[in-house]
């Protein structure tokens, strides 16, 4: 049985509603999924009441923070967070308002450019809370500004582009103690995509409790790195597709229900404690 435990939907950068990634992940015969929206939880009730209309499927509540660290980004996924938190939801609601700022830099530093493009353009192609650069890139495309999502990047958006506004963003350390306070089990996203790989081990010692093994940017030779040193620290495995929709490559990562078995036992010991 297998399952993907990093899916987003519309509520963050993806193009899924949460219904969607249900329904799209029982029609691949997927055992579960997890919800791991950018610095929202908005998706989770959507996702969890629709897996109710299915027998023998479940949706894991999670979410994915996005972190600064030594001049990097860093991601970190939290699994069987309590999404009700009021302490996560305050955290959030800051990370969201520094969103909507960034979003408001980058549209003046396109104005200035002679692109005619504002905020609420933007906000149009984000139906959920969490508002980010696709969603600028998408509103290019459709004012024919640029041709592609990825043609945005790389003209206007990407690092060291004429319209790129770094985030004031949160350390990764930070993300881990949020997670925790929140009831939930924090985990390194895609540790391949890190630069300074001594970053992972700081982590490590911090006290993150797993690693994604499986993922879209990790060849064999990175899965069988990281599951050494998940065996090596006592980590706990995870992996997924990350897929935001389109391409759709829910469910393409070999990620066994074995991974969910023991995310729960890490849980379950948590409600314990």
């Amino acid at each position: 049985m297998r399952v993907d435990l990093h899916v987003h939907t519309a509520f963050s950068d993806g193009t899924l509603t949460p219904e969607q990634a249900v329904d799209t992940a029982y029609s691949l015969k997927l055992r579960a999924i997890a919800i791991t929206d950018h610095d929202t939880v908005e998706g989770i009730k959507p996702a969890l009441d629709r897996a109710k209309e299915y027998s023998s499927f479940e949706v894991i509540p999670g979410i994915e923070i996005n972190a600064f660290y030594l001049n990097e980004e860093i991601h970190i996924l939290g699994y069987y967070i309590d999404w009700e938190n009021d302490f996560l939801r305050s955290t959030l609601k800051s990370l969201q308002e520094e969103r909507v700022e960034r979003i408001k830099k980058i549209v003046k530093k396109l104005n200035d450019m002679g692109i005619e493009i504002s905020f609420e353009d933007i906000l149009a192609k984000a139906s959920g809370s969490s508002v980010g650069r696709p969603h600028v890139a998408a509103a290019l495309v459709e004012k024919k500004i640029v041709s592609s999502i990825k043609e945005a990047f790389d003209l206007y958006l990407d690092k060291g582009k004429p319209a790129f506004v770094p985030r004031e963003k949160i350390t990764p350390h930070y993300a881990v103690d949020v997670l925790k306070k929140s009831g939930g089990i924090p985990v390194l996203a895609h540790p391949g995509k890190i630069k300074d790989q001594s970053i992972v081990k700081s982590l490590i010692d911090y006290g993150i409790q797993g690693i994604e093994v499986y993922h879209k940017d990790h060849d064999e030779e990175m899965v069988q790195h990281y599951k050494k040193i998940a065996s090596k620290y006592g980590l706990l495995l995870t992996g997924g597709s990350d897929c935001h929709g389109k391409p759709l490559i829910m469910g393409s990562q070999p990620v066994p229900y074995e991974y969910v078995t023991q995310l729960k036992q890490i849980k379950k010991q948590l409600c314990i404690q």
